[in-house]
C-alpha cells in the first residue's frame, strides 16, 4: 500500500496460492482501521479489482482499474464510446457514476499487428507446403489438404 505520495506505508506478503481478488477485502479494511483513512483510491489491475470487490468498497473509496475487451465492446455496442476515441490523445467519458479514461496503447497495436502477420505467415506456409505436397502426391485430394488449413 502506497500513500498519495506513491510512497509505500504497508507491505504485506500473501501465500503464492492466494488469488488477487481475496487480498483485496484486507487491505481496504487496513486503510480504514490501522490508517484511519476517510477517503482512498485503489489501483488493481481487471484480475484484482472485480465487481464483487467494487461493492466492498465503503462510499469514499474509489478504484482505478482497466476493463476488458468485452466491457469495451459493450460501451460502443451501447454507443457511450466510439473507435475514433482510442486515438493518440487521451479521451474521457462518464457513465452511471463511472469515469473511463481512453487512450490506444500503441505498444498493444505493434503486438496486436506483429500477431496478426505472424498467424498470416504461418497459414501462408502450411498453404504453400499442402500444395506441394498435392502437386508430389498425385492421390492426394485438395479437400483433405483443405482441412489441415482450418
Amino acid at each position: 500500500m502506497c500513500d498519495q505520495d506513491g510512497d509505500p506505508i504497508s507491505i504485506e506478503v500473501f501465500d503464492g496460492n492466494t488469488q488477487d481478488p481475496k487480498t483485496f477485502a484486507s487491505q481496504i479494511k487496513k486503510a480504514a482501521e490501522q490508517f484511519g483513512c476517510q477517503t482512498a483510491t485503489f489501483v488493481g489491475d481487471r484480475g484484482m479489482i472485480k465487481n464483487v470487490q467494487i461493492d466492498e468498497l465503503p462510499e469514499e473509496f474509489h478504484y482505478i482499474t482497466a476493463i476488458t475487451k468485452p466491457q469495451i465492446q459493450t460501451l460502443i455496442k451501447n454507443g457511450l464510446i466510439e473507435m475514433d476515441f482510442f486515438d493518440e490523445k487521451i479521451c474521457e467519458v462518464q457513465q452511471d457514476g463511472l469515469r473511463y479514461i481512453l487512450k490506444r496503447n500503441p505498444i498493444r497495436v505493434a503486438e496486436i499487428n506483429d500477431s496478426r502477420l505472424s498467424k498470416k505467415a504461418f497459414i501462408e506456409n502450411m498453404i504453400c507446403d499442402r500444395n506441394i505436397y498435392l502437386k508430389e502426391h498425385q492421390k492426394a485430394k485438395p479437400e483433405t489438404a483443405l482441412k489441415k488449413v482450418h
